[in-house]
């Protein structure tokens, strides 16, 4: 039984992928070429060469670290799959009707999420460290410890994954639940990028912070002494297949008890009735959508993570991204300029092509594409900019510049949000995505691939765009006050023909009709 559904489950797959159209699997192999180019081989080199050089005392406190930070960003990662998996993708109700148990479904999806997204994970950092464990204390059964330890941790990071979500749907339903852990998913999305620009240079520091655990892993994970290693080679080896046990007889137990669908109840309201301008009531619109819906908090959120990543950048590589003309007035410039740009683009592209869901009912509504790009405007400007104005101030706390630079720097995020907004809005409005399974996947290749390559853009330009706004007074670097009214006087007036011409443009799209692709 449980292979008959596995060769289903893996036809599906399949299917899937023969299903891809050319664009996204240039684009699948481009990540995946820039994965196994990038971030493999510096994962790799770190764990090499802290490993096998630390201080004994350390590899233990590190270890720790590395656990509790797998599990949970794998956890994070597992939620949107499961969200899938469980409750938005009907296929388990087709299976439940079929002479087959829940327990063999379940196990299926468990073992699916399990090895295709976790498993990677863990057996590439566990050869990463055991291998260079075993090399530093000739002993080669260290790989092997090394990984059982990390298959522990990787079915601890499904557990907690499961039962965090089975366990909130006892409370509420499993769609507002699923929006929710979304949301956290979303923000997991975005901890690659920190990983990655980090690399090892406050490795050394947070490590120091760590509690000293060698009465765990010293013996089994590094200093190996036989009695103690066979001993939790064998707790650790028999723990795994026990916690997935567990978590698939609670799982099974939840959907044929039906608590996972617990709650779900519809309320009535009245309505009442409001007249006023095409634009106020599509906007009403907009915000009522946002305020109900968590699943547009977490398709936007994490990108407002981003300019704390431009932050460490510009702080921690100042001659590469700044050149020696760099300061802190400087850097939160760049963050303004670079920040403001890349969330702009993105959010409002993906707001935009929200309306591909309902662009049948705006075609029947009285209301001209202008009206509806006009209220979409408006919508972007009131969501976009709060947001980033908190996020510059929390900078401004950050770094040691003067009032003046803050008020400079929320003046140039506010007019680039005005200026760089109707550009997304016209990649959302060129081919949107429909998808029942994945209500985030919204931008086609073509838009996703032009955001990816202006953010790539942005990373490496952004010290540079603003050395033209700063100057040395004899003993340090200072802004231009001068040069900063120049490039608000141009911004100004490039919000102002963005928002004829390129708001128009958007307008247009409404009325010609939306290309929509549609999935799931």
């Amino acid at each position: 039984m449980f292979k008959s559904i596995l060769k289903v489950e893996a036809q599906s797959r399949l299917n899937y992928f023969k299903a891809l159209g050319t664009g996204k699997i240039i684009l699948y192999l481009l990540l995946a070429f820039i994965l196994l180019v990038m971030l493999v081989p510096a994962v790799w080199m770190i764990l090499n060469i802290f490993l096998f050089n630390a201080e004994e005392v350390l590899i233990g406190k590190a270890i720790l670290l590395l656990s509790l930070f797998l599990v949970p960003v794998l956890s994070l990662f597992l939620v949107n799959g499961i969200i899938k998996e469980m409750f938005m993708d009907k296929n388990i109700d087709s299976y439940l009707v079929l002479p087959v148990t829940p327990r063999a479904v379940f196990s299926v999806k468990l073992f699916y999420q399990f090895t295709f997204k976790v498993l990677p994970v863990v057996l590439f950092i566990s050869l990463a460290a055991g291998l260079t464990l075993a090399a530093r204390y000739e002993a080669p059964l260290l790989a092997v410890s090394s990984i059982v330890y990390f298959l522990f941790i990787g079915a601890l990071s499904t557990a907690a994954a499961y039962i965090v979500v089975f366990l909130v749907t006892k409370v509420s339903s499993a769609r507002r639940v699923g929006e929710i852990l979304t949301l956290f998913g979303g923000v997991a999305s975005v901890l690659p990028y920190f990983i990655i620009m980090a690399g090892g240079q406050y490795l050394r520091p947070v490590i120091n912070m760590m509690p000293n655990v060698d009465f765990i892993f010293s013996g089994f994970l590094y200093n190996p002494e036989m009695l103690k290693y066979i001993l939790l080679l064998l707790v650790f080896a028999a723990a795994s297949p026990a916690l997935i046990a567990l978590v698939l007889n609670y799982v099974t137990a939840a959907f044929v008890k039906g608590t996972a669908t617990a709650g779900n109840l519809e309320h009535k309201k009245n309505a009442a009735a409001e007249t006023g301008s095409p634009v106020r009531a599509l906007l009403k619109k907009d915000m009522t959508m946002t305020k109900r819906d968590f699943k547009e908090w977490s398709a936007v959120l994490p990108q407002y993570l981003f300019p704390f990543v431009f932050l460490f950048l510009l702080t921690s590589n100042p001659l590469i991204y700044g050149g020696e003309s760099s300061s802190d007035d400087q850097v939160m410039i760049s963050i303004a300029f670079a920040g403001s740009i890349m969330i702009s683009l993105f959010v409002a592209a993906m707001n935009t092509a929200r309306d591909a869901r309902t662009y049948d009912f705006l075609k029947m509504m009285p209301v001209s594409g202008l009206d509806i790009a006009k209220a979409k405007y408006l919508y972007n400007f009131i969501t976009i900019t709060p947001m980033y104005i908190i996020i510059t101030i929390i900078i401004y706390f950050i770094l040691d510049v003067p009032v003046t630079t803050l008020i400079y720097a929320v003046g140039i995020s506010v007019l680039l949000v005005l200026t760089i907004a109707p550009l997304g809005m016209l990649l959302g409005a060129m081919n949107p995505v429909v998808s029942k399974k994945n209500p985030a996947q919204r931008l086609d290749t073509a838009a996703n691939i032009i955001i990816s390559v202006t953010i790539f853009a942005l990373i490496f330009l952004m010290g540079y765009m603003t050395q033209f706004t700063v100057g040395f007074n004899g003993e340090e670097y200072v802004l231009k006050h001068g040069t900063m009214m120049i490039v608000i006087g141009v911004l100004i007036i490039l919000s102002i023909l963005s928002y004829v011409f390129l708001l128009r443009k958007t307008g247009a799209k409404y009325d010609e009709g939306y290309n929509i692709t549609y999935k799931d």
